[in-house]
């Protein structure tokens, strides 16, 4: 049974209070526009949607689930680019548009952190990305099971998410902001290392042909997608500052926020920052 939705309101963003529902940023308008920018960032810095070996099976139509769609993105532009194959979303409230969607697409509201309402082996394929605000330690390891247990013999599963701790040529003004991140991760049971544990994790889980690649992506610099990653990168941490204002009280006033993730911009592109983007592509044996 899906957890039920609870909010509550912070600075005049709408906040999951749910205490099952560990997920740190907003869900409102605003987010949601900022996830449909990120992924064109995504899409426009790892030049492809996806990485595991698909594409003629994509093509041919194979059916593929969305883990944490958010606004459906991803997902639209995998319909539309693979108009055979069929496309699921999963998400734990509902945000994705229901009156302009694809006809191979199909959105439940539904939790990866409970049991799933799919069969065994139903999937060929299952995407997610981005979980690491949204998911506990145990969460993790229930969720790869689970989507595990959904996955076909032979299907792949593709995880990414960044590494929001140790960034490269990181400086003291980010420092401060991604340790108060990781800090406020820890205290309430989230991996902030867990870009790093993906391939580990799929393993424990029962995932086999496990693989894992690592690409440094530009963080205000080298260009059109360094700029639009940054982008990304201060609108998040923007939405997320009535979050991190409760482990630094000086990030209560929003024009000291503001000054301190302008000053971070600066020297993410002086020093040349980049953030290690991990994914892990893994196989269900036969």
């Amino acid at each position: 049974m899906t957890t039920p939705h609870q909010h509550q309101i912070l600075n005049g963003r709408k906040f999951h209070a749910n205490k099952k529902i560990p997920y740190l940023l907003p869900e409102d308008t605003d987010e949601m526009n900022r996830l449909h920018k990120q992924h064109a960032v995504l899409k426009y810095t790892l030049q492809s949607n996806f990485q595991a070996p698909l594409q003629e099976k994509l093509e041919q139509g194979i059916t593929v689930l969305d883990s944490g769609c958010g606004p459906a993105a991803w997902m639209f532009d995998m319909a539309r680019d693979f108009p055979n194959s069929s496309f699921h979303g999963i998400d734990i409230t509902s945000t994705f548009p229901q009156d302009t969607k694809p006809s191979n697409c199909e959105f439940v509201i539904a939790n990866v952190t409970e049991k799933l309402p799919y069969p065994d082996n139903y999937f060929d394929y299952i995407h997610q990305r981005l979980l690491i605000l949204g998911l506990t330690d145990a969460n993790w390891d229930f969720a790869l099971k689970e989507l595990l247990r959904v996955l076909k013999p032979g299907g792949y599963i593709e995880l990414h998410e960044p590494d929001l701790q140790d960034l490269n040529n990181m400086g003291p003004l980010l420092k401060q902001l991604q340790y108060t991140m990781s800090n406020m991760l820890k205290s309430r049971g989230m991996p902030p290392k867990i870009s790093n544990e993906l391939q580990d994790r799929a393993i424990k889980a029962g995932f086999v042909n496990a693989e894992f690649q690592v690409t440094p992506l530009k963080l205000n610099h080298g260009g059109q997608a360094g700029k639009m990653l940054w982008d990304d990168y201060e609108h998040g941490y923007t939405n997320i500052r009535p979050v991190m204002a409760m482990s630094n009280s000086e990030w209560q006033d929003e024009e000291i926020y503001a000054i301190h993730i302008g000053n971070c911009a600066k020297e993410a592109e002086t020093m040349e920052t980049s953030v290690n983007w991990y994914t892990c592509i893994a196989q269900k044996s036969l």
